[in-house]
């Protein structure tokens, strides 16, 4: 009788083997569980949270949805590269993005913020996947489920603005890239090319923090690229061509293109690397990062731009990264260290209350989710029984989420109240008050207070997306444009006439209808609409004038 010895090692390899796999299942499985949760978080709501969609919102979908309908942005420029907007030049990636969804289905909020929850969903994915590339799956998905919640993405993926779409560009390219140092795949390399320069087509901030980002790609694998020089060197190809129409637009509007930096830059000022200084090191503060966040409501949700109960394990994440020698510590130590430069090289004269600001550091997200995901796996590591791992793994999970849901609550009741006025509510209403009574008055002025783009008229008033033309809102004074060619036919120097613009309520000729801020003009308005908190907001005034002109 023959007898067959046990092969003790194929067996053990075989139940490994299938253990893994059934963890492969698991963790695939709960990815795609964690994908629509994420956009279900960044999607419900949006008319109602941000409390109004702002003139910045509805300048990027107005052009988006004009180009695609009419082949022209609203100045008549054919298929631009940059688009100029409120005399500045801004990225186009994100605007032919959203204009697939205004033009096809108009202009609402659900059009306008949308293309940002799925870029926002889209950055959950790609966390994974670079996460997991060097860390493991379990790693990976842990960060991924931190980025479903975050603050810091969430909030900005629920706003029309095109700052979210740098985020999954920049992870798509850290992902290929290290896993092209993996498996020497020259797909992966150029690939990661094509995401790095798409990322200076996203938003501003790229124009630095990409090159910042690819200069820590250098040092930290200055091995791996001189041993595949040849493959990296066709994705320096590809990259160079990806930024050669960026480099040829500056180099024809190189003063309207930089006219914004202009503006924001603290090279503007005499203190300016004092400035620097006490920008960067705020951006780096736990009161910034995991506190309080930003002051301004525009870029706020309750605590800091990542949840309060992440602090501990970023700090083990960090000592983590610290003591363990691997390239991809050192990168993310890199990225930690270099996200703020860009946004700290900003300020705003007119609010100092931005600065650190989660807008122009949006480059430094999902970083701190990363490092706190890599905190919390090795916390539980550190603990030697199984029961009481998985009693921790409840703790932590359960923790994470009651922080989630009351920054969710805050975000969702009380945001909308306090917001309302920097997102302009009520203005939309009082547009088309002004609309319906128009036709029995001689002018519409609309008070500089207001600020209202002329964009955001035509989005209010109905217009269908195409570009402007002098006749289209010949009764309208808008002062606030009244520099711009493109809108001179606002007649913003007649409003000069009789600023501030209670003259124009005693002094002007004719029936005209003002628009004011609340508390502009002393008297009764025709109509009035107030925030949701009750205080008056717009106000609508029939001019009282003697005819005097």
């Amino acid at each position: 009788m023959i007898r067959f010895s046990e092969d003790k090692g194929y067996d053990s390899m075989l139940r490994e083997g299938t253990r893994d796999a059934v963890n492969a299942a698991r963790t695939r499985w709960a990815l795609w569980l964690l994908l629509p949760a994420g956009l279900l978080v960044r999607a419900a709501g949006l008319e109602q949270v941000p409390p109004a969609l702002n003139s910045d919102e509805l300048l990027k979908v107005f052009d988006g949805a004009s180009v695609y309908r009419t082949g022209r942005d609203h100045h008549g420029h054919a298929w631009p590269l940059f688009f100029e907007q409120s005399g500045e030049y801004s990225p186009p990636l994100y605007i032919y993005f959203a204009g697939l969804f205004s033009a096809a289905c108009g202009i609402n909020a659900y059009t306008a913020r949308l293309p940002s929850a799925v870029l926002g969903t889209g950055s959950i994915l790609m966390t994974y996947w670079f996460v997991s590339v060097w860390a493991g799956r379990k790693t990976g998905l842990l960060a991924a489920a931190l980025v479903a919640v975050s603050p810091w993405n969430v909030h900005y993926s629920r706003i029309g603005w095109e700052a979210i779409a740098l985020v999954p560009l920049q992870l798509g390219g850290l992902w290929l890239f290290v896993r092209w140092t993996q498996t020497s795949s020259l797909r992966d390399v150029v690939v990661s090319g094509v995401f790095w320069g798409l990322t200076v087509y996203a938003y501003p901030v790229a124009r630095l923090s990409t090159f910042l980002m690819l200069a820590g790609l250098l040092l930290v694998y200055a091995p791996v690229l001189r041993e595949k020089i040849r493959q990296a060197a066709a994705a320096l190809l590809v990259l160079t061509g990806m930024l050669t129409p960026y480099v040829a637009a500056v180099w024809q509007n190189g003063e309207a293109m930089q006219k914004r930096w202009q503006f924001v830059s603290i090279w503007n000022r005499d203190d300016w690397l004092p400035l620097f200084f006490q920008h960067y090191f705020g951006h780096l503060s736990p009161r910034f990062l995991f506190l309080t966040g930003n002051e301004n409501s525009l870029h706020f949700m309750a605590g800091g731009v990542a949840l309060g109960v992440l602090l501990p394990f970023f700090v083990v994440g960090l000592i983590v990264l610290i003591r363990n020698r691997r390239r991809e510590h050192w990168l993310l130590l890199f990225w930690l260290l270099t996200f703020a430069i860009p946004s700290s090289l900003t300020y705003d004269r007119y609010d100092p209350g931005s600065m650190p600001n989660a807008l122009r550091s949006i480059n430094g997200n999902p970083l701190l989710e990363i490092i706190g995901a890599v905190g919390i796996v090795t916390a539980l590591e550190w603990i030697a029984h199984p029961r009481w791992v998985r009693l921790a793994g409840g703790i932590v999970t359960g923790a994470v989420l009651i922080n989630a849901a009351a920054v969710g609550y805050d975000y969702a009741v009380r945001y909308p109240v306090y917001s309302a006025p920097e997102w302009q509510y009520g203005l939309k209403e009082a547009v088309q008050f002004v609309e319906s009574r128009q036709a029995d008055y001689d002018r519409i002025i609309v008070s500089h207070q207001v600020r209202l783009h002329p964009v955001a008229l035509a989005c209010f008033a109905g217009r269908e997306p195409g570009p402007f033309r002098g006749a289209d809102f010949p009764k309208y004074v808008l002062p606030f444009y009244h520099y711009t060619p493109m809108y001179r036919d606002f007649r913003g120097m007649e409003y000069e006439r009789y600023k501030p613009v209670a003259r124009w309520y005693t002094l002007a000729p004719g029936r005209n209808l003002i628009l004011v801020k609340a508390g502009e003009i002393e008297g009764e308005p025709v109509w009035r609409i107030s925030y949701p908190d009750g205080t008056p907001a717009y106000e609508v005034f029939e001019s009282q004038g003697e005819g005097r002109y």
